[in-house]
């Protein structure tokens, strides 16, 4: 059943070509396209509405206007005009395609992937539908049926760029690294970007993974050249439309690669956005309802993730006497065997189990709750819902934990911070307005840990070894980092690095020969076998003698996973928000000794301390004595913080205070 269309004229005042000839239904649907390219959504919607009023058997009109709908975000309309086009042009590729698009966005699985099916089955080089039904199949957990549908199509154009890129996607989920870094390769051979695109996100990202250090060099001066490209100066107006996926991608990726934070900030800027212009805002109640504050948590990882380890002894030290806290898991599973989904449930007061909302349901789930405060933990991380919170879904909305340079997007009124990440100095590169802590951005928690650690022989370390330790993402360490390992452990005959296992046997060899070229024997670097279970992990940090930082990116959970254990870290201060995640942690803790300024500092001091074990058992004391009373360790005091935070944003809006800078204050 079509719906009626409107009688009336839907602009304001008709446009001197359209006033010539009102019933021209070719100039309304001119007009319309224009107002579409404009993102004009609700004028588009009406100006198409009329040209297919004055000519109602004209079957792309239909398209037209199911495909403006969706673009408004009308989807149940949307749906009807789309099918009504395919049932008048069913050999017609678009509306089946655009159907497709929004079966998609609304997470109905099986119905978008019939539909896929079916376009690609009548049109087998239809690529973006192969691109797509490809995405769905990963987002579903099915990389190796991917795999099968990319390489058919390569099979018969297996120049096609874009498909290679698809195809390295893929084996990056299938965990085939290597073979996924060789198809970017040859992608980016075949067709150079210009742009900021997924091939140059995906390149940047592999060769991290994989250890590459001799194509970082590359990374960056494809990296350089495509931003200036893309985001030309600090106008948004001279800034080229790209895809937001690899924009996605990109904000992950930038830190890890020492990226200035303005570079940083401006993709974070293009991608807010472009995320706000496709997504309008909820119409919200007047007032909230009487009662407690309603404060949410958003995120994908309430559960056996760094944002689940940090944040449960926060949630856990909440009192519920001013505060109702309402937690909106986006991938939670309650068989979680770390324990952490259970014990994180536990402390809402209302658990929201949104796994397979859609973008509008998931904001009026949200909007029904009536909250004062949303605060996000994903950003744009995979699993974040940024185009959620472009709805508004709540009055005050925060980003915290991911974007620590700042997170500037319309739909963020704050991100919090911490005084140490962003100095003063800092505070205007575009960040957006940001909150301060007083102490460091995230908060640890203290195990009970075994009262003998486990033995050196256990671990396979050699027992009179100096063992210099530095778990974590193996993006992090890059050529100036690894560079400084290998002149510590050649100036340190009898030591060994002690590393937490790569992702692939490949990385392992890759960084092993790396070594060997420094003239640092390969069996000196030890690989540490990854592990979900918590505690054990923090063990044996005690069979360590101190930890290396990576201080282009720094470490956040594995810094503070190895303070937790009384094991010293090693830190320079980074040029980075990022760069300065372990300083944080140290200040917060306490002792303030290892942090150094120059990496000439840092390669000094942890030679010097290698060599002096009366200086390092010093170290190790001192920080066994602080972390009795460390804030880092604190959870009530971070509580404390936050509900200063609660009571600040919430009277600024309600005296209609614009978000502007602030510190907390302890």
């Amino acid at each position: 059943m079509v719906a009626p269309l409107p009688s009336a004229n839907p602009l304001n005042a008709l446009p001197p070509h359209l006033a010539q000839n009102p019933r021209d239904d070719a100039r309304w649907a001119a007009e319309a396209t224009r107002l579409y390219q404009s993102k004009r959504y609700p004028e588009a919607v009406e100006c198409f509405r009329m040209a297919l009023r004055l000519k109602p058997d004209h079957g792309p009109y239909f398209a037209d206007l199911g495909i403006a709908l969706r673009a408004d975000q009308r989807l149940g309309e949307s749906e009807a005009m789309l099918r009504e086009a395919i049932r008048r042009m069913p050999s017609n590729p678009l509306p089946v395609f655009t159907l497709a698009n929004l079966f998609t966005s609304q997470r109905r699985w099986p119905e978008a992937e019939q539909a896929y099916l079916a376009l690609i089955k009548v049109n087998p080089e239809f690529f973006a539908a192969i691109e797509n039904l490809g995405s769905l199949l990963i987002e579903t957990n099915r990389p190796a049926d991917a795999e099968t549908l990319v390489r058919a199509y390569l099979a018969r154009k297996p120049n096609d760029a874009s498909a290679l890129s698809m195809l390295a996607i893929t084996l990056d989920r299938l965990n085939r690294l290597d073979e996924a870094l060789d198809v970017t390769i040859n992608a980016l051979t075949i067709a150079p970007p210009k742009l900021l695109d997924m091939r140059l996100a995906s390149y940047m990202s592999l060769v991290g993974r994989t250890g590459r250090l001799d194509l970082r060099k590359d990374v960056m001066l494809r990296i350089r050249a495509a931003l200036d490209a893309t985001l030309p100066g600090d106008d948004p107006r001279h800034w080229h439309e790209t895809d937001r996926n690899a924009l996605r991608r990109f904000t992950f990726l930038f830190p890890y690669y020492g990226m200035p934070d303005r570079d940083l900030l401006k993709v974070h800027r293009a991608l807010g956005l472009s995320i706000a212009s496709n997504f309008k805002p909820l119409v919200a109640p007047p007032q909230p309802k009487p009662g407690r504050m309603r404060v949410g948590y958003l995120s994908y990882n309430f559960g056996n993730h760094p944002i689940g380890h940090l944040l449960s002894p926060f949630f856990e030290a909440h009192g519920h006497q001013e505060h109702e806290l309402y937690f909106y898991s986006l991938h939670q599973s309650m068989q979680d065997a770390s324990g952490y989904g259970p014990r994180l449930k536990a402390c809402a007061d209302h658990f929201r189990d949104c796994r397979g909302a859609s973008d509008m349901d998931l904001a009026r789930i949200i909007r029904d709750d009536d909250l004062h405060i949303l605060i996000d933990l994903d950003g744009y991380l995979h699993g974040g819902r940024p185009e959620v919170l472009a709805t508004r879904p709540a009055r005050v909305q925060i980003h915290w934990l991911q974007s620590l340079a700042g997170c500037p997007a319309p739909y963020f009124d704050y991100t919090i911070v911490d005084r140490v990440i962003v100095p003063d100095d800092e505070r205007e590169q575009g960040n957006g307005p940001l909150i301060r802590l007083a102490d460091a951005f995230q908060c640890g928690e203290r195990f009970e840990l075994l009262a003998a650690p486990p033995t050196r022989l256990e671990l396979g370390l050699p027992e009179s070894a100096f063992v210099f330790c530095a778990f974590g993402n193996w993006l992090k360490i890059d050529e100036t980092v690894f560079e400084c390992w290998m002149q510590i452990l050649n100036a340190v005959e009898n030591s060994v690095l002690w590393l937490t296992e790569g992702p692939s046997q490949g990385m392992v060899s890759a960084i092993q020969n790396m070594a060997k070229a420094h003239g640092v024997d390969p069996s000196r670097l030890i690989m540490a076998k990854r592990t979900d279970a918590k505690e054990p992990h923090i063990d044996r940090h005690r069979a360590a003698d101190l930890f290396l930082d990576t201080f282009t990116f720094s470490a956040a959970t594995t810094a503070t996973d190895a303070l937790s254990a009384g094991l010293p870290v090693l830190t320079k201060r980074g040029n980075t928000a990022q760069g300065r995640l372990a300083e944080s942690l140290v200040r917060a803790t306490g002792p303030t000794a290892l942090i150094v300024d120059t990496v000439e500092d840092y390669i000094a001091t942890a030679i010097r301390l290698a060599h002096d074990r009366t200086e390092l058992a010093h170290h190790h004391k001192e920080l066994a004595d602080a972390l009795r009373t460390a804030h880092l360790f604190d959870a009530p005091r971070m509580v404390a913080q936050f509900e200063q935070i609660y009571r600040e944003v919430w009277q600024r809006y309600a005296t209609g205070e614009r978000p502007t800078h602030f510190d907390v204050v302890m």
